[in-house]
């Protein structure tokens, strides 16, 4: 039984992650509008990769006029990222001929593999690929892959005041923004809208705003509406891409209509704070994906180690 439920999280990870590699037969659309093209394709990005964060989105250099073609800019999702960590480039397109979606390196147009072309981000910070896991086993409620409260708790605890936590929490029952607020403690900066479901990806949003969502921006109910936005935004005819991200048209409207969140990313958190939340009836289980050493002070780019305050909050 063990071996099966880690077989079949690590299929639904790969499948995740690789369907762009993938083709087929399929008659796709050809996108001819770049500011459509842009919209679509990196917000299923954004929504389908949670352990990257989208810093910035921009029509592809030096492409022709009628190419479909954009790059993002990303880095780990994590709240304060390493100064060691350069933020990646690359470019997504779309073949004018087969209409198939794919990378590139931004400056040329010679087909790479996802593990690729992401492969520099995951050698500089490889708790990514912890962060990726962790989402992708929010939902999974057999005994096998769900931290007990527990154990958690107690690891936690080691951490102490000095360290500071980056966990994904997930709720024991998916939650409306509205139920989030009227419980303590949850964040509503980041959502998991759906789990990763079998040969599928997750369904993430965050408040971020970039170039290829301008209207986005804002925590909670906002949040929730961008998200709906972009998914009321998709035709039929967007089937085809939303399928090699993993995703397809009939779930992200049912996602979209629910508005439900199963769970979200906690970014450097008090490990004291966290066991409080640990403890409440409506989180299920948090997945510790990163502890490192807290902040005081940040003396022109360094971290000063120290030790939270004591009076510190967790999300009001």
């Amino acid at each position: 039984m063990r071996g099966a439920a880690l077989a079949a999280l690590c299929c639904a990870i790969l499948t995740a992650c690789s369907v762009l590699d993938q083709d087929d037969d399929r008659s796709r659309y050809r996108y001819t509008d770049i500011v459509r093209f842009g919209y679509v394709i990196a917000n299923a990005f954004r929504a389908t990769h949670p352990e990257f964060r989208l810093a910035q989105g921009d029509v592809a250099w030096g492409r022709p006029s009628d190419e479909m073609a954009i790059e993002l800019q990303v880095e780990p999702n994590f709240g304060r990222v390493p100064g060691a960590s350069v933020p990646l480039i690359f470019a997504i397109r779309q073949d004018g001929d087969s209409g198939r979606i794919y990378y590139t390196d931004p400056h040329d147009r010679i087909p790479v593999s996802f593990r690729k072309v992401l492969s520099p981000l995951g050698a500089q910070s490889p708790e990514t690929n912890t962060l990726a896991e962790a989402i992708r086993r929010v939902g999974w409620r057999d005994a096998v892959t769900v931290p007990g409260k527990k154990a958690v708790d107690e690891k936690l605890k080691r951490a102490g005041r000095a360290k500071e936590v980056t966990a994904v929490v997930e709720l024991k029952e998916p939650l409306t923004m509205s139920e989030i607020r009227s419980r303590k403690h949850l964040s509503r900066s980041n959502a998991i809208f759906s789990p990763a479901v079998a040969g599928g990806a997750p369904v993430y949003w965050d408040h971020r705003i970039d170039w290829f969502c301008q209207p986005c921006g804002g925590e909670g109910d906002q949040m929730t509406s961008d998200f709906r936005a972009w998914v009321s935004s998709l035709e039929p005819a967007d089937e085809a891409v939303l399928n090699e991200f993993g995703l397809s048209l009939g779930r992200l409207r049912e996602v979209a209509r629910a508005g439900k969140v199963y769970g979200y990313i906690e970014h450097d958190a008090n490990p004291v704070l966290l066991r409080k939340l640990l403890k409440e009836d409506y989180v299920s289980t948090m997945y510790l994906v990163q502890t490192r050493e807290y902040c005081a002070d940040d003396d022109f780019g360094k971290c000063v180690s120290g030790s939270w305050p004591k009076g510190d909050r967790l999300n009001g």
